[in-house]
């Protein structure tokens, strides 16, 4: 459902509620409403968020399931690369990765997050 992959998507690409809400221009209280279910993104907002996570408004909508998930992973990897002023300099070595690249670096950095269960 798309309040489940809105949180899965902000979840990836290491954003709280907030970090999302202030690049989208909105509340955080509107990006928990979307995931808890109770609205939905207006059309201009879907593409926003697409944008944003690096991912179609079809994938958003889970209209074409990803084929895998380090490919999925990969390209919010890449994307998140491209937007982050702090990734900027990754940006060309990136941007020249090959998938499988992207995907070891993807995995090497998902590693390295703090555990949760702490």
């Amino acid at each position: 459902m798309l309040n489940e992959r809105i949180k899965q998507l902000r979840k990836q690409c290491g954003y709280s509620q907030m970090q999302l809400a202030k690049k989208l221009h909105l509340t955080q209280g509107a990006i928990s409403q979307w995931e808890n279910g109770l609205t939905v993104p207006a059309a201009d907002q879907l593409v926003s968020l697409a944008s944003v996570f690096g991912v179609s408004v079809d994938n958003l909508l889970e209209v074409e399931k990803p084929q895998d998930t380090y490919s999925d992973e990969a390209a919010i990897f890449r994307e998140r690369i491209r937007r982050d002023p702090e990734y900027r300099m990754l940006f060309s070595a990136a941007d020249k990765a090959t998938s499988e690249h992207l995907k070891a670096a993807a995995a090497m950095l998902k590693a390295l997050e703090p555990n949760d269960d702490n």
